[in-house]
């Protein structure tokens, strides 16, 4: 399968691909690793959707949203990759991705809140820390920022 990863408002989204969005960050975020906020919350309705489905269009592989926030810029969020397709580097060729898309836009950083858990990923896009760590959701979680060139 290529993955061609498709970037979306909501309001452009079919219902399909937005249940197959929700689906998978649900999976990931609310049954895995019990974080207890919203999980649909009102930057969904501002934010681009980068989403990739399986052939049969009934599951999404891996997602992420990105949107721009007034005081730190361009950044991203809820990055999920469905469980088992994880360890076939889905995550990193979607946050590709995003880099381009980004730098399409003229963005020259993006930032994310990085699970601890996550931040060795991040670094090998090279992503580097800042500021200390914090909670959020019941997860620790650390600032981390790329400079797109």
């Amino acid at each position: 399968m290529a993955e061609k990863f498709l970037f979306k408002k909501v309001d452009e989204m079919s219902g399909r691909e937005m249940y197959c969005v929700e689906r998978l960050r649900t999976n990931t975020f609310v049954t895995e690793q019990k974080i207890t906020l919203p999980e649909l919350d009102d930057t969904d309705l501002t934010a681009t959707q980068v989403f990739l489905l399986n052939d049969a269009r009934n599951n999404a592989l891996a997602t992420c949203r990105v949107f721009k926030d007034e005081n730190l810029g361009w950044m991203f969020g809820r990055v999920a990759v469905d469980k088992e397709m994880r360890g076939q580097h889905l995550g990193t060729k979607m946050m590709q991705a995003v880099h381009n898309f980004l730098r399409e836009k003229g963005a020259k950083a993006v930032v994310c809140h990085a699970q601890i858990s996550a931040e060795a990923f991040y670094q090998s896009l090279g992503y580097q820390e800042f500021g200390a760590p914090f909670d959020e959701g019941g997860v620790k979680h650390i600032m981390m920022k790329k400079e797109l060139d």
